[in-house]
């Protein structure tokens, strides 16, 4: 039985970071969907102060609609909030939800209400300094903060880098029914040690535990689906429902 796995990505990457993962899973039979985000990757033309991360959802839930088949809706960091946002409206397309060291939202939070303040208060200096008061430039701090190492890998990411609208951190996300919890659901915890933005995502795979998820662990930084495709698709063929 195959499963239709449907692959979101992050701030600041486009849909060419599942380029390693989508053969894996496509090679067990499995068809995997990668939706393009509005003014991100192929769209990247497109971006404005305008786009939300309500826009977001909005892409992955139209992707959603062209097809009846159930899904494995998987988000990646930032994209936690995205697929959050999806299962409110689509609960009974998503058979189940995988977080990949993602953002685990609660009804009326931002992406920047679950950081450290001096970390929106960094987004908003570098976007006031850098990006016409409303763009996050992609660049090595992105590459040093998700703990790739000078290499192959790090190359690979900032191939695909392009900028991101900071309203998208800032936008309060609506789930008034919390369907998420209703949801089974699995959390990947990236743990390498010295990754630098692990404390930011380590308090969201204790939440994964304490709300009785599945929890993975993979020893990369936060681009595991990049640094450990082979690891990051047996945790997804195993969370699969087919499975």
């Amino acid at each position: 039985m195959s499963t239709t796995f449907v692959l979101v990505h992050g701030a600041w990457q486009s849909t060419g970071t599942w380029d390693r993962l989508v053969p894996l899973l496509e090679k067990q039979g499995h068809r995997v969907i990668t939706p393009v985000l509005s003014g991100l990757g192929t769209d990247q033309r497109r971006l404005s102060p305008g786009i939300t991360l309500q826009q977001h959802v909005t892409d992955v839930s139209r992707e959603l609609s062209k097809s009846p088949e159930q899904v494995t809706l998987v988000g990646h960091s930032y994209a936690g909030m995205i697929i959050s946002g999806v299962v409110e409206t689509n609960p009974t397309q998503v058979e189940r939800l995988v977080f990949l060291d993602a953002f685990i939202p609660e009804d009326g939070q931002s992406a920047l209400d679950l950081l450290p303040p001096e970390i929106g208060a960094h987004f908003r200096g570098v976007a006031r300094e850098k990006g016409d008061g409303w763009r996050l430039p992609g660049g090595e701090n992105q590459l040093d903060l998700w703990g790739l190492k000078p290499g192959e890998a790090r190359d690979f990411v900032r191939a695909r880098l392009c900028d991101f609208s900071l309203r998208c951190f800032e936008e309060r996300l609506r789930l008034p029914a919390n369907r998420k919890a209703g949801t089974p659901a699995t959390f990947v915890s990236c743990v390498a040690e010295g990754y630098p933005a692990r404390p930011f995502f380590e308090p969201f795979a204790r939440k994964a535990r304490a709300s009785g998820w599945e929890v993975a662990e993979v020893k990369t930084g936060h681009d595991c689906h990049v640094e450990r495709p082979d690891e990051v698709a047996n945790i997804l063929l195993s969370a699969a429902p087919s499975h």
